[in-house]
């Protein structure tokens, strides 16, 4: 006989503390720290990890790291050189390499010790991390989402996980994007697919 298949269609299934992990995206300097609304971002996320610690709820940080310029990829070169305003690949300046300010994460919103933090180079959690391994082993299915920016990786992350059997759901307060335009486009993709968008404090309501 087969297995019944596990499909949430309530808040509360979504949200189970047992089976739900918190994603920190890319809150470093470089990237979060350029969204309008980063001190805003900080509080909402804050709220999450405070509740997803006290119930137990994994939480995951990406953070971007690339390597030299000769090893990034083609389509990633582009949007570097589109991002630096420049049309030749020569005149590129390194960018989000270890040691620098870029990389680092926001002054009052870091990692915890017992928090799970996976360096990467793509705009997906799961390209060359042992993000899915990790989160299989924790007995996760839902993914929630908070971060910078929500256009790119939150986005890629959510598309990706779902590809995988992940479901998502995305803290609209603790996300962000480089314009306003950016940030509602993929907010109303998220809406319109099978991506619940709540406020963070209406997530944390199911871990409490």
């Amino acid at each position: 006989m087969a297995r019944p298949e596990f499909l949430p269609t309530t808040p509360e299934e979504f949200l189970d503390p047992r089976h739900t992990a918190l994603i920190m995206w890319d809150m470093q300097n470089g990237l979060a720290g350029k969204a309008k609304n980063v001190e805003a971002i900080k509080v909402a996320a804050n709220l999450l990890i405070t509740a997803a610690d006290k119930a137990g709820v994994p939480v995951l940080w990406s953070r971007h790291v690339l390597p030299s310029l000769d090893l990034i990829s083609g389509p990633f070169k582009l949007f570097l050189m589109q991002k630096q305003k420049v049309t030749r690949s020569e005149d590129l300046a390194p960018a989000m390499r270890e040691g620098m300010e870029e990389t680092q994460f926001l002054d009052g919103l870091s990692p915890a010790p017992h928090h799970l933090v996976f360096e990467k180079s793509q705009p997906s959690l799961f390209i060359d991390t042992p993000a899915d391994l990790r989160l299989k082993t924790l007995g996760v299915r839902t993914l929630v989402l908070a971060g910078v920016a929500t256009d790119i990786g939150v986005e890629f992350t959510a598309r990706h996980a779902a590809s995988l059997g992940y479901f998502s759901t995305i803290a609209e307060d603790a996300t962000g994007s480089y314009s306003e335009a950016a940030q509602a486009g993929s907010i109303a993709f998220f809406k319109r697919w099978i991506t619940p968008v709540m406020q963070s404090a209406e997530i944390v309501k199911y871990w409490g």
